[in-house]
């Protein structure tokens, strides 16, 4: 696919989460500044404790809303977009599933987006290796997916495009990090038209 990027108006702040391991964060700013056209902080002054507030016992797993609401909350600039970087595993409550690699608040009023590397981290699973350019790949097409639904993109259903929805690592492996020639468009017409205000996409 060929590299597609938009045009925001918004800079962007990586907020780590826990014990985020900041090796993996710095790679994602260059192409985070190409992709949305605009500059990205890495806010290391910024990181969060971990999330054990929106840990849900019977599931074992951390609500991503949780999170999401406790990021709004970190101090940026006004017109600032946060990127908030997680280790642990995301879910949705009364979902169809299992788990999310992130989640977002939809629309460009919105301000927060988050991401965990956990289920995206070939060294989480058993047998698995760490292999940070794996890693750092999948977590760059999951961050510009959930960015993109802050500044008001929707799911894509092309495979390859940045905006299609990946349930397990075989689907975010086959997509890029770009966005398509229809989700491109789609922005183009976002930024005269009126959106709508903040919701939650995944």
């Amino acid at each position: 696919m060929p590299e597609g990027n938009i045009d925001v108006d918004s800079e962007i702040y990586i907020v780590p989460i826990g014990g985020v391991d900041e090796k993996h964060l710095y790679p994602l700013i260059p192409t985070l500044e190409r992709r949305f056209t605009t500059k990205v902080h890495l806010a290391l002054d910024k990181r969060m404790p971990s999330p054990d507030y929106a840990y849900d016992y019977k599931a074992e797993q951390y609500v991503a809303m949780y999170i999401l609401t406790e990021l709004g909350k970190v101090d940026v600039p006004e017109n600032a977009k946060i990127l908030g970087v997680t280790n642990v595993d995301l879910f949705v409550p009364e979902s169809d599933l299992s788990f999310i690699f992130g989640q977002a608040h939809f629309g460009r009023n919105s301000k927060v987006a988050l991401i965990s590397t956990l289920r995206m981290d070939p060294s989480s699973y058993v047998g698995g290796k760490p292999n940070d350019e794996l890693l750092v790949g999948r977590m760059m097409k999951e961050a510009v997916h959930e960015l993109g639904h802050v500044f008001g993109l929707r799911n894509c259903s092309e495979p390859e495009c940045a905006m299609y929805l990946p349930r397990d690592l075989k689907s975010l492996d086959k997509k890029t990090d770009n966005f398509c020639l229809y989700c491109q468009k789609d922005f183009r017409v976002l930024r005269q038209n009126k959106t709508p205000g903040p919701q939650t996409n995944k």
